[in-house]
């Protein structure tokens, strides 16, 4: 697994789990967002992630080729994310563009007066409904998303269904009934990455995801209406299932030692049949095969939740762009001009170049792409947002170790989470809480 493809995987994995720490002050500049009439600074300071693609890299080179503005990076190591970007900002040090999760506690964390109001500009009308539960808190859009979000499900072998004769499974019983048949012909049924950690959430959010479409639940949860630990809730039944799984056999035996980098081999050559991974993980599966084209002629990849075939996803820090207020208008001028380019101008490019789906619209498909990153936007076109947006929710997978060692059962993972979450929310004086 090279750097970059780790330092990727680690930079996806932590948008499920991100949450609040507290709010910080309000950069000076306080409410209002306008420019005036400041004319453009020579150069912007970014802050971004170093698990950037090469793509999103000629992003920063190509704008100052178009425009004369300097970008000078400032890299935040993927490995330790949010917080060395958290530590960064609360010792009064602010970037003029800030690449960070689109999320509504990531907003609240860094407060909203913090960010210039994108809310007019012309990416948010084209990208659908989008910004209805990404980049935007309380109406008004703070973060430009120019990548198409990860998308969580399952990649399964083609032969290895095949052999056991299942179909692809499409819910939760299929995925039970897959098990039996798959352990009945030797063959893993699916593969957890115990040792991990951070892969063994996306199981249970999956059984969530179909009771999630336009993001109800989980804006149910955040805004305090409805609690994690509801026994009769949907978190508390994805718990469940998750635990059933494993009481149903369909886990390796040494799946507490199990990490990221194996499960992806094991479902490529069959060794393992399925395993529950996010859309980015494409490129560890490269390193084995060569090219996405091998991948798509062995793997597969599909959502499964509690009773459809409902991927979920979450936009990724990469890509997505805050433009802080600064206090130098000029300054914040030039941020808003490289939001405008990496959304409109220089958008199809960064497109093309990044072999990825456009979440803008007007822009066309990149060529040369293979049937399984088709696959990827048909469960993203069909997907729900992640349900759950929470502060409090990074002690998720500790708790999901628990389960799985039979020292929790699943209310009482869910009731550890709900203390969590109402700690962390009003520690942060969300609204509501």
């Amino acid at each position: 697994m090279n750097r970059r493809t780790k330092l990727a995987a680690a930079a996806v994995s932590a948008a499920f789990v991100v949450g609040l720490v507290g709010c910080s002050n309000p950069v000076g500049g306080g409410s209002d967002s306008g420019n005036g009439d400041a004319a453009p600074a020579k150069s912007i300071t970014i802050w971004h992630n170093t698990a950037d693609s090469p793509a999103l890299l000629n992003l920063y080179k190509n704008f100052t080729k178009a425009t004369g503005i300097k970008v000078d990076l400032v890299d935040i190591p993927s490995n330790s994310f949010e917080t060395t970007t958290q530590t960064k900002w609360t010792t009064g040090d602010k970037p003029d563009i800030l690449e960070y999760h689109p999320t509504a506690a990531a907003i609240l964390q860094f407060n909203p007066s913090s960010f210039q109001d994108l809310s007019s500009q012309d990416f948010v009308g084209k990208s659908g409904d989008l910004y209805k539960s990404a980049g935007s808190y309380n109406g008004k859009v703070y973060a430009a998303i120019t990548q198409l979000p990860s998308i969580f499900g399952m990649y399964y072998n083609k032969a290895a269904l095949q052999k056991a004769g299942v179909d692809v499974p499409k819910n939760w019983d299929d995925l039970l009934g897959a098990c039996k048949a798959l352990n009945s012909v030797g063959i893993t049924p699916i593969y957890e990455s115990g040792n991990s950690q951070w892969p063994t959430q996306i199981l249970p959010a999956s059984y969530v995801a179909d009771s999630n479409k336009s993001n109800e639940y989980g804006q149910a949860l955040f805004e305090n209406k409805q609690k994690v630990n509801d026994p009769s809730g949907a978190m508390v039944k994805g718990i469940e299932a998750y635990k059933s799984l494993q009481d149903a056999g369909c886990f390796q035996k040494d799946f507490a030692t199990g990490t990221f980098e194996k499960s992806t081999d094991a479902v490529y050559t069959g060794s393992a049949a399925m395993t529950a991974l996010h859309s980015d993980a494409l490129t560890q599966f490269e390193q084995t095969a060569g090219s996405a084209e091998k991948v798509s002629e062995a793997v597969g990849f599909t959502g499964v939740s509690a009773k459809n075939s409902t991927a979920w996803y979450s936009p990724s820090p990469l890509g997505s762009y805050y433009a802080p207020k600064t206090g130098d208008k000029s300054r914040q001028a030039a941020a808003l001009k490289f939001i405008q380019y990496a959304t409109g101008e220089g958008y199809a490019k960064l497109i093309e170049e990044g072999k990825t789906y456009p979440v803008i619209q007007g822009v066309a498909d990149p060529t040369g792409l293979a049937p399984i990153q088709k696959q990827f936007k048909e469960a993203y076109d069909s997907g729900a947002t992640v349900g759950v947006n929470l502060p409090g929710w990074n002690t998720f997978t500790a708790e999901l170790s628990k389960l799985l060692n039979g020292q929790e059962t699943a209310q009482q993972v869910a009731d550890n989470m709900e203390a969590s979450v109402q700690q962390a929310a009003k520690a942060a004086s969300l609204p509501g809480w």
